[in-house]
């Protein structure tokens, strides 16, 4: 009965997704903390992908093949417009992604900050308007593959999932990741 209590402690210590420190010590990334950096994450990327790539460019019909901000491709189609006497920019695009790195970190606790780190694959959209002082965009994924990790004080939660993002940006930011909601 000994051994097959072992081989039970054993197998359990195997199923279990229990996080640890740079200690050693059980700890974890919250769900809130984790999707929250994930959303950061692609938030940032999608707005670097625009600026990188269609900022202070010709409005109108969009067709661009372009590096992610940290490697991949990224396949941007549609249309972009500006409302000159408002200032007002408006967006009608899709963002075919393969594998788009990005990597984002914000501040933490104790001068630990938190790091996400991600790869993208799948299809969103990036629509809506917005000038210097003002946004409304809207992404909208419905297979969006996320590869990555959330990383603070030696501690690191894994993603790798796929399914729908939806994410607001206005005054606040909403987003709705794998069926979890997180706002800021």
């Amino acid at each position: 009965m000994t051994l097959f209590r072992a081989f039970c402690f054993f197998s359990l210590m195997l199923m279990s997704s229990c996080e640890t420190d740079s200690s050693g010590d059980s700890a974890t990334i919250s769900d809130n903390n984790f999707y929250t950096g994930i959303s950061g994450a692609i938030v940032n990327c999608y707005h670097d992908i625009y600026n990188q790539n269609l900022a202070g460019k010709p409005t109108g019909n969009q067709s661009i093949t372009a590096n992610g901000p940290m490697g991949g491709t990224v396949n941007i189609t549609g249309t972009t417009s500006i409302d000159n006497t408002h200032v007002i920019t408006t967006t009608n695009l899709v963002f075919n992604m393969t594998n788009v790195k990005y990597t984002y970190s914000y501040g933490g606790t104790n001068g630990n900050d938190w790091i996400a780190e991600i790869t993208l694959t799948g299809s969103t959209t990036y629509s809506g308007s917005f000038s210097s002082t003002y946004t409304s965009i809207n992404h909208q994924a419905t297979n969006l593959h996320v590869v990555g990790t959330v990383t603070n004080a030696g501690i690191v939660r894994n993603i790798d999932q796929t399914g729908s993002v939806v994410i607001n940006r206005s005054a606040n930011i909403s987003v709705n990741i794998f069926g979890h909601t997180v706002s800021w």
